[in-house]
């Protein structure tokens, strides 16, 4: 009776031990992408945020949407170890800084230095950056409709000499007006009432970013 039960024993725990390992073995081993941001990522309603065009475009690549409105460069700062470094990703994309924009409440240098602690962080972890933007390469004097007057434009520029020289001090790749195929802001066919790209501007959206994650994907898998 005892022999029969140490080979039941056996028996499951060979069934248990053969499963882990097949569970193991089937584990997803895709590069992991982490798309950080406020309501610019986490608009477009069910199944319309940018993040999950990525995913329809980069089926190779595991896309993390960790997009909360209103979200700033010191919120995604203070969430950016539980929401962004628990998933250990291989690239991150950082899309913050519209709202501070919009507060304007800080200075640029202060703003400046939670994105350098942000993208600091992760290539000290080895990961790729690409940073986001919705201010950069723009002669908004030349728009024929900005989203904002004028005495906003030097402090949109401001941002983005910002933006562009933290990623060239850390070898970041930079996208500099995310946007640039939705515009101008409020009209369709890519823009809702709530004011933010519906789920064909973020189409465009990713589309956009997709020839740097790309890039960034790439010196994941060759590094």
């Amino acid at each position: 009776m005892k022999k029969r039960a140490v080979l039941i024993g056996m028996t499951v725990l060979g069934v248990c031990l053969a499963a882990a390992l097949v569970i193991a073995g089937a584990r997803d081993r895709r590069p992991v992408l982490v798309c950080l941001g406020d309501s610019l990522t986490s608009c477009g309603g069910a199944g319309g945020h940018f993040s999950h065009w990525l995913q329809r475009l980069m089926p190779d690549v595991r896309v993390i949407d960790a997009g909360i409105g209103g979200d700033t460069l010191d919120g995604g700062r203070a969430r950016y170890d539980r929401d962004v470094l628990a998933h250990n990703p291989d690239v991150v994309l950082i899309a913050l800084g519209a709202n501070d924009f919009w507060r304007n409440s800080r200075p640029v240098s202060v703003m400046g230095g939670d994105l350098r602690a942000m993208v600091k962080e992760a290539r000290r972890r080895g990961m790729q950056v690409v940073v986001a933007s919705c201010f950069g390469d723009r002669d908004f004097w030349e728009e024929v409709c900005t989203e904002f007057d004028a005495s906003r434009f030097e402090l949109a520029e401001q941002i983005a000499r910002m933006e562009r020289a933290i990623c060239d001090e850390y070898e970041c790749l930079y996208v500099p007006n995310m946007q640039i195929d939705v515009k101008p802001n409020r009209l369709p066919p890519f823009w809702d009432e709530t004011d933010h790209p519906n789920r064909a501007g973020n189409e465009q959206v990713a589309l956009c970013l997709l020839p740097a994650l790309r890039q960034a994907v790439s010196r994941v898998k060759t590094k």
